[in-house]
């Protein structure tokens, strides 16, 4: 499906941020990294790779299962976020999705719902210039439940002002497209779109 074309009724939009509004695999990985490195701890690109649309914690979760059990899981999460943040300048927009949200700014709601932190998805936003065209923009600090989960999904749906059958989600992961469904709301899947550029796991190192 064409992403400015032949999209589902919608009376709002919701979009995702990694993957979707910016491009963002890579740093990921490279700030994921650079925290295991701090407790002896490595990450497969590959094995990241199927698991991008986790939550920051549990994606670490599954990690210290298979590989590491001696992983401080919270130490973990905190030095990402910090390596996150820190890489967040370096992230770039998705152009098909932002020539989206901006032919539809100022027509439509759009928000904002990530399964990242606050902090994380403000600085990529900034970075590629896109945080003013969203309000809300929700985060995992304040829905507190992860995708699969429809929570923030709703809470975007209520901030807006905009019933849930009324919103047209973009995603780029299954849990994601998952989320939405749960949320009785139309989805994108950005994956599918040809233009798409990615963004090479080992682009920072």
């Amino acid at each position: 499906m064409a992403l400015l074309d032949d999209l589902p009724p919608f009376k709002a939009l919701i979009f995702d941020c990694d993957g979707t509004l910016v491009l963002s695999a890579g740093l990921h990985f490279a700030a994921f990294s650079q925290a295991l490195a701090r407790q002896g701890a490595v990450m497969d690109a590959a094995w990241y790779g199927q698991r991008t649309g986790l939550a920051r914690r549990d994606l670490l979760a599954e990690l210290r299962e298979d590989f590491f059990p001696a992983l401080d899981l919270v130490q973990a999460v905190r030095d990402s976020i910090d390596a996150t943040g820190a890489l967040a300048v370096t992230c770039l927009p998705n152009p098909p999705v932002v020539a989206l949200a901006r032919r539809w700014f100022g027509l439509v709601p759009m928000a904002v719902a990530s399964n990242a932190e606050d902090k994380v998805v403000r600085a990529m936003l900034d970075a590629c210039d896109l945080a003013p065209l969203f309000d809300p923009i929700v985060t995992l600090s304040e829905a507190k439940l992860a995708k699969p989960d429809p929570a923030m999904f709703l809470m975007a749906a209520t901030q807006m002002g905009v019933a849930p059958r009324d919103c047209l989600v973009l995603e780029d992961s299954d849990q994601g497209m998952a989320a939405a469904a749960a949320a009785g709301m139309a989805a994108v899947d950005v994956r599918e779109n040809a233009a798409q550029v990615s963004q090479p796991l080992v682009s920072f190192f």
